[in-house]
């Protein structure tokens, strides 16, 4: 079995889906959030975008005190669509 290519979609101002396609992810988002993304979203992100470096966080929020990118949490997410990420950087 093939599997899936995932993108990385903004879908507000800080929520971010792994998803195949904009439509998956407007569906996903409204599936957790119960309303349909606001006009421009989601956006799949830009390659500059997948690269810029944030605080990497555990499972409890708090900072590890290690940097990451949304290009490696995908890689890391799985071949799931889902939630990836959150946070008003």
């Amino acid at each position: 079995m093939k599997d899936k290519k995932l993108k990385a979609y903004q879908c507000d101002d800080s929520d971010v889906y792994a998803a195949e396609s904009a439509e998956q992810a407007s569906k996903l988002y409204e599936e957790m959030v119960g309303e349909l993304p606001e006009d421009g979203y989601p956006q799949e992100l830009t390659e500059k975008a997948l690269d810029v470096q944030y605080p990497e966080f555990d499972e409890n929020e708090n900072k590890t005190g290690a940097m990451t990118s949304i290009r490696q949490m995908l890689a890391e997410h799985g071949n799931k669509s889902g939630w990836l990420c959150g946070s008003e950087w």
